[in-house]
């Protein structure tokens, strides 16, 4: 009988399931994400000027602020081959905002004065734009901020920044197994360009768009006593204590949602004492991953079947040993589900290395009470097999 999971930090693995499907749509066939920051020293009109000189003869403060009172966007109907990308093309784009500032003084409740600022910025970004799809650029959101509300003489320093996107799509009609898919990086533009045929029918773009999936996800959590290897300098060895381990490892079959977080605090003795963390010889440490591998799935026969029961991960993170400065590290971990098979009960193997310290924890569900591992399979497209029509 499958086993009561409780939940991991308020989450279970989702499944991520796919099916055929025929749907009427607008297709993605490029997503790009923009951001783009500007700051200026902006002339005060003279007349409200003015206004700012008199309140501070008043003796009063001047305050600024700003708002977005406006945004537009234009697109160039020119298309350039992009080098080095087959079937990109170079689309440029041109954003708008008009910013609004007004002049606020603490003598007088009522606004002095106010004028608008145009501002305008241009991109050049490539895209798969083939014939037949349209471009739709996105202005998410437009934020302006008054740096020197003192002001430098007449003049005003703002900063505006806008986020933004392109997307490229057309209406079709598809049978389609799909997943959540998220934006990609703007392409680097490289010199010279050259000439890229264009196909009658919008072609995929698999080569950047959508990014692959993992092909399999695990999880594990565990909070409570444990023995484990520290060995900082050439000293330490085994040591009991609290540890606290948690890891999503491809949550939801996307790479961008791993985690990876050790907390262990060295007490020396079983059963545990209150620990102080200048102790002699306190092995303590945090440790948080910062960059993983993509995993390598294990597996095993069931049912004539492949199944996913566990994984094995690298990656790199950040060390810190109690009462030491942090360092960077390399970590491999393995976990193993006993609800699939393969193993007697759950298993989670971690390694950390770094230039002076060496971390070695082994925990099996049968020895450590309270781990929990789940593992499961990513499904990616599977090659479907084309039947001729009848």
């Amino acid at each position: 009988m499958k086993k009561n999971i409780k939940p991991i930090q308020g989450q279970q693995l989702v499944p991520n399931l796919i099916g055929p499907e025929c749907i009427d749509v607008t297709k993605v066939y490029d997503w790009v994400i923009l951001t783009n920051r500007d700051r200026n020293k902006v002339p005060i009109p003279a007349a409200c000027f003015a206004e700012i000189e008199a309140c501070r003869a008043r003796g009063g403060i001047v305050r600024a602020t700003c708002s977005i009172v406006d945004t537009d966007f234009t697109i160039s109907d020119e298309r350039r081959p992009a080098p080095s990308v087959p079937g990109g093309v170079i689309v440029t784009v041109a954003f708008f905002a008009t910013v609004r500032v007004e002049f606020t003084c603490t003598v007088e409740p009522t606004i002095l004065c106010g004028f608008d600022i145009p501002v305008s910025f241009l991109d050049e970004v490539i895209l798969c734009a083939p014939e037949g799809t349209r471009i739709v650029p996105i202005i998410n959101q437009v934020n302006c901020d008054v740096l020197d509300a003192q002001m430098l003489g007449n003049m005003l320093l703002l900063e505006v920044v806008m986020c933004k996107e392109i997307r490229v799509t057309a209406d079709v009609i598809l049978e389609v197994q799909a997943k959540f898919c998220g934006p990609r990086q703007p392409i680097p533009i490289e010199q010279p360009p050259f000439d890229c045929p264009f196909p009658t029918f919008p072609p995929q773009c698999p080569t950047f768009f959508p990014p692959v999936n993992c092909e399999c996800q695990a999880a594990a959590d565990f909070s409570g006593e444990a023995t484990i290897s520290v060995v900082e300098d050439g000293f330490g060895g085994i040591t009991a204590g609290q540890l606290d381990l948690l890891a999503f490892i491809c949550d939801s079959c996307n790479p961008e949602n791993s985690r990876l977080e050790v907390d262990y605090d060295d007490t020396g003795a079983t059963p545990l004492p209150t620990p102080t963390p200048d102790a002699p010889g306190d092995q303590s440490f945090t440790f948080t991953a910062t960059q993983f591998e993509e995993p390598t799935c294990s597996t095993i026969t069931v049912g004539g079947a492949a199944v996913v029961n566990g994984l094995d991960v690298t990656g790199l993170g950040v060390i810190t040993p109690a009462g030491g400065a942090p360092e960077n590290a390399s970590f491999s971990l393995s976990l193993r589900d006993a609800d699939v098979g393969g193993v007697a009960s759950d298993t989670a193997m971690l390694m950390i290395t770094s230039p002076t310290m060496s971390v070695t924890i082994a925990l099996t569900e049968a020895a450590n009470p309270g781990l929990e591992v789940e593992a499961g399979d990513c499904d990616r497209f599977p090659d479907i097999p084309t039947t001729p029509a009848p």
